[in-house]
């Protein structure tokens, strides 16, 4: 795709200097790319391509280095800027709403809300909790009735495959702990969910019967449910995703006082990358700059 790119490229502008290419053709080219890619990253790959080609045909490869192809590309990055748009975050208050339009009585809806309680601690991806279709559920991805383990005051929860976890390298037990007298216990909501829901081990750990068969509930269907109910609790459901559950678990951890490492294990992140899904309010923001000025006009007491 990255070749017939470049070629139709040359085609449609009459490109002579094709391999190796010159400067000036590489900077139209990148230019060319600008307008018709949403991310720089894109438009580097595309470059990229050019020049793995340039490799197999043994040329070579001075015209990539040159200052002017480094600033057009630079340029490119600023005219493709843009921010990435992040889940509006959930928390305990919007939880307790979510609850008041859900019957726990009702095995689906039991069903969901130990599902939003369990995102919501677990810090949980949506792969490791819903399939895309009943029939590309997985076993070794999504997590089954026989991952949890119910014991005195807590869950064990079993660990999945994860984009960071493929080998299974940090498969281990995670607990939950119950919330007494709460209906955000999740304990208490996920042995609802199964008094009412009974399942095999082996079975999809959230779904629900259809006739006689018991399926997964899919990505779809959650996506679709949680954006329904936080619109009837009179929020604009736009900003919401799956995601919210994982990032506003994040953030609440954060707020709680929960050290960074920790919450990276939580959420399975191997790198940093937890830090983005952070929502700072900004009493937290103050409550920084309160100790900093703190600290300073401690500095300065006993200069």
């Amino acid at each position: 795709m990255q070749w017939n790119c470049y070629m139709d490229f040359c085609n449609q502008f009459q490109v002579q200097d094709r391999l190796p290419a010159t400067p000036q053709v590489l900077c139209a080219y990148v230019t060319y790319l600008t307008g018709r890619m949403r991310a720089v990253g894109t438009v580097a790959n595309y470059l990229s391509g050019v020049k793995t080609l340039h490799l197999l045909q043994g040329v070579h490869l001075d015209s990539f280095k040159d200052i002017s192809v480094k600033l057009v590309l630079k340029g490119a990055g600023k005219v493709l800027q843009h921010v990435v748009r992040q889940a509006t975050p959930i928390t305990p208050v919007i939880l307790l709403d979510l609850e008041n339009h859900l019957d726990l009585g009702d095995p689906v809806d039991a069903t969901w809300w130990a599902l939003f309680l369990l995102c919501f601690f677990l810090l949980l991806r949506k792969s490791n909790v819903v399939p895309v279709s009943v029939a590309s559920f997985d076993p070794r991805k999504q997590l089954l009735r026989s991952d949890f383990v119910v014991k005195k005051g807590f869950l064990m929860v079993n660990g999945k495959w994860s984009k960071t976890n493929q080998c299974g390298e940090r498969s281990g037990g995670l607990p939950v702990l119950s919330v007494p007298g709460s209906v955000l216990c999740p304990v208490t909501a996920y042995i609802n969910m199964c008094s009412l829901v009974p399942a095999e081990p082996s079975d999809p750990a959230f779904g629900e019967m259809r006739g006689q068969r018991y399926v997964a509930l899919t990505y779809r269907r959650l996506l679709l449910k949680l954006k329904t109910l936080i619109a009837a609790t009179g929020r604009d459901p736009k900003g919401f995703s799956t995601h919210s559950f994982r990032r506003g678990g994040a953030t609440f951890a954060f707020k709680a006082g929960i050290p960074g490492e920790l919450i990276k294990v939580l959420g399975d992140w191997r790198s940093d990358a937890y830090l983005q899904y952070l929502h700072m309010p900004l009493e937290v923001k103050t409550d920084a700059a309160r100790k900093l000025r703190a600290s300073i006009q401690e500095a300065i007491t006993h200069h």
